[in-house]
């Protein structure tokens, strides 16, 4: 197994383009010391999006805020197309893991520069992270966006308001559960369980099976001719497995 006394080589390795370069980088990020963290931050701008997902993933596990945070702030900002998605994820996610760790206030100022960005996603993941920092302005902020015109910023909102059991924000997942894009609705469905829990199952039932039948209509209309890939990114068809989302919702 690696460890830092294998930091050096490899970083060559990475250096020489091999093939496993994503997951190297992964390694490095794990047992190298923070120093490595200049090293990872190069491969940031990576035509490959695997490779920048794993550079935002190793810099979470280094303890070098002066180096990671601009790197995984810049992550997180960048990118609306559909390849983007897991590095801002990603770089969300060890953004909150730094803002836990002792002196991860400095994360704090740079996250609520995100809330205002346009792009609605990166709003909703900055206000995610914040949040899960223990920022009100983060659940504020998601509360908002869950309302944005942009569905798969609704979802990221909504599924961060069922992940952080805001209770405040419940009537904000309830607006949800007739949203015209059905991933949102499966998504305030799940979201809705996790912050009423069973004493919402009932409430739960219903809107899965109005979930059911708007589903069916959107179906009727892939028979008449729309198609499947239009219907998917426009109407959230076929995303979610409404049964399953379901179930997850009403189970202890």
């Amino acid at each position: 197994l690696a460890d830092f006394s294998h930091s050096k080589a490899i970083a060559d390795l990475i250096s020489d383009g091999n093939p496993a370069k994503d997951r190297l980088i992964l390694t490095l990020g794990r047992i190298g010391p923070p120093r490595y963290a200049n090293f990872i931050g190069r491969w940031r701008d990576d035509a490959d999006p695997e490779i920048r997902r794993s550079v935002a993933s190793a810099l979470g596990s280094l303890d070098n805020p002066g180096v990671t945070i601009p790197v995984l702030i810049q992550l997180l900002a960048r990118g609306t197309a559909a390849d983007a998605f897991a590095v801002k994820w990603e770089a969300s996610e060890s953004l909150v893991r730094i803002a836990k760790r002792p002196g991860g206030d400095a994360v704090r100022p740079r996250l609520v520069a995100l809330l205002g960005e346009p792009d609605g996603v990166t709003a909703a993941l900055a206000a995610r992270t914040l949040a899960a920092a223990g920022d009100a302005r983060g659940v504020s902020k998601l509360r908002e966006v869950a309302g944005h015109v942009d569905a798969r910023a609704r979802q990221e909102a909504v599924l961060a308001l069922g992940a952080l059991l805001d209770n405040g924000g419940a009537a904000v997942v309830r607006r949800r559960l007739k949203d015209d894009n059905l991933a949102v609705r499966a998504t305030a469905i799940y979201a809705l369980g996790r912050i009423a829990g069973a004493a919402a199952a009932t409430e739960l039932r219903a809107a899965g099976q109005d979930a059911l039948a708007y589903e069916a209509q959107l179906e009727a209309r892939k028979q008449r001719g729309e198609t499947e890939e239009t219907l998917r990114q426009r109407y959230g068809l076929g995303v979610f497995d409404l049964r399953e989302t379901l179930q997850q919702a009403v189970s202890p």
